[in-house]
């Protein structure tokens, strides 16, 4: 069997190179000789892996279109879990050198449930304890964590509201979905002082530097769990960018953590806060429309063009970033995370 040459190309133009057989994929390929590229589903699903090949030739497996569009396949995009070279290639990812590993990284843990609370009619919190050995818990605000249902081999991918912390501490905020197994568990079996399976961190969306350039969020739902986290760590490193939260849901019994974030605003001097409700009725106070149109308006007020994080839903996502587009934003300054259904 043929083996090919794979260079992986960074954000800042740094590369690590590797062989990959053609009936491998170039994950694997990676694992294979130590050298640990920024992935998680590992099936084609949730677009952690994604690239550009700007050179070489491949073959592509079975993908989620969420994951990787027709129209970026077509224009060159791969997610690397499923891309089988059959030339030598070249592959830019959007992500820094210091993201990929030589060695295993993360962690494997059993956690302890210690909160489980519902706060609202479609999110529960799910805190959770590492053990005592484990209690340093590193994470970039933005990654997600894979969390197993007890007695399964069944995961799903949740990122913390949380930043990183030595206190082995871990806080989600999870939707509950109709005939979901994770929401399944999670509404009927689960329960405080049981243990679960944490293994992570993992993905790439996160905070980027560009200066003192306006940051605007917009989450839809439980999106909002990366956001908090990013906008925490800016609190605990007392990051001076102006920055507004958008945080959209459907009805004003899906709103949750209003009173952490109108806290955040007090305590960050530079912070604003949109809580958005789309069908909302004469009593809410908040803002009343959908996230899409809230955020539209602000930015046809003019002013210096901020740099844009968004995290739900794929068709929130989608309309924000036309918004986006129509407000004349680059695309090097958007930086997105869709939910994407899961592959099992």
């Amino acid at each position: 069997m043929s083996a090919h040459l794979i260079k992986i190309v960074t954000q800042e133009g740094d590369s690590v190179c590797f062989d990959c057989f053609e009936d491998e994929d170039i994950v694997s390929a990676g694992l294979r000789q130590e050298i640990y590229l920024m992935t998680s589903c590992r099936e084609g699903g949730c677009a952690t892996c994604k690239g550009l090949c700007t050179d070489g030739d491949y073959e592509l497996g079975k993908v989620s279109s969420q994951a990787l569009p027709t129209e970026e396949e077509e224009n060159g995009y791969v997610l690397l879990c499923r891309c089988y070279p059959t030339s030598d290639m070249v592959v830019e990812v959007p992500y820094t050198y210091d993201r990929i590993s030589f060695s295993p990284v993360g962690i494997s843990v059993e956690a302890e449930i210690v909160e489980l609370a519902k706060v609202s009619s479609n999110v529960m919190k799910l805190q959770l304890q590492s053990p005592p050995d484990e209690l340093k818990i590193r994470f970039d605000a933005g990654q997600f964590f894979d969390l197993e249902i007890p007695g399964t081999t069944t995961t799903r991918s949740y990122s913390p509201a949380n930043i990183s912390n030595d206190r082995g501490e871990l806080e989600f905020l999870i939707r509950i979905v109709d005939n979901g197994k994770f929401s399944g568990w999670l509404q009927n079996q689960a329960h405080v002082g049981q243990k679960i399976n944490v293994k992570g961190p993992s993905g790439i969306f996160g905070l980027k530097e560009n200066g003192f350039t306006p940051r605007y969020f917009v989450a839809g739902g439980t999106g909002l769990a990366p956001i908090l986290s990013m906008v925490r760590r800016m609190r605990e490193w007392e990051e001076p960018q102006t920055s507004i939260i958008y945080f959209g849901v459907n009805t004003e019994a899906e709103v949750f953590y209003a009173e952490e974030l109108k806290r955040l605003e007090s305590e960050m001097p530079n912070l604003g806060i949109r809580i958005c409700v789309w069908k909302a009725s004469d009593d809410w106070s908040g803002e009343k429309g959908s996230v899409v149109d809230v955020l539209r308006r602000d930015l046809q007020g003019g002013g210096v063009t901020p740099d844009l994080y968004l995290c739900g839903p794929p068709g929130m996502v989608d309309a924000v970033y036309a918004v986006c587009a129509e407000a004349g934003i680059a695309q090097n300054k958007i930086f997105l995370e869709k939910f994407l259904p899961s592959v099992s």
